[in-house]
């Protein structure tokens, strides 16, 4: 019983030290801008559930004026879900657009969920682009269905 506690803590405790950067697409925060923007992907990112997610997570939440006492209130108004969008692009260049469908948060950090049911399951992307009409500094990308085994290539 007390191995049992004692494997919990461990697990609690190694998921807690987990940094978005290591889940991250990129491995880096990204700046994000009206224009498109093509990221430059660590790993192919595979659609293994046929619902891949994308989450953008907000970093520099001074720029935007948010403040962690109202946040969530403060979020809709600040970053619309309209504001962000991205295409997920298959090896034939087939453009899959991500649609925002909601906000997410990780150790207090906001994020926006951009995701797209009519994905193929198992399709894999190669390139992957974004935009956001409010500018984002640091933000960070996280796919959330799987990363692929390969490298990307263009």
């Amino acid at each position: 019983m007390l191995s049992d506690l004692v494997l919990w803590v461990q697990l609690v405790a190694a998921l807690g030290s987990i940094s978005l950067d290591s889940l991250s697409v990129t491995g880096a925060p990204f700046d994000l801008t009206p224009e498109w923007r093509e990221v430059t992907l660590r790993e192919v990112l595979t659609a293994q559930t046929g619902n891949p997610r994308l989450i953008i997570y907000l970093r520099d939440l001074d720029s935007l004026g948010l403040k962690r006492s109202t946040i969530v209130q403060q979020l809709p108004q600040v970053m619309p879900l309209s504001a962000i969008e991205a295409e997920a692009i298959n090896r034939n260049g087939k453009p899959f657009q991500l649609h925002a469908t909601g906000y997410t948060f990780f150790h207090g950090l906001p994020g926006v969920v951009l995701e797209e049911d009519s994905v193929p399951k198992g399709e894999t992307f190669y390139k992957l682009q974004v935009r956001s009409r409010v500018p984002l500094k640091g933000a960070t990308l996280v796919w959330l269905d799987s990363y692929g085994r390969s490298r990307p290539e263009y």
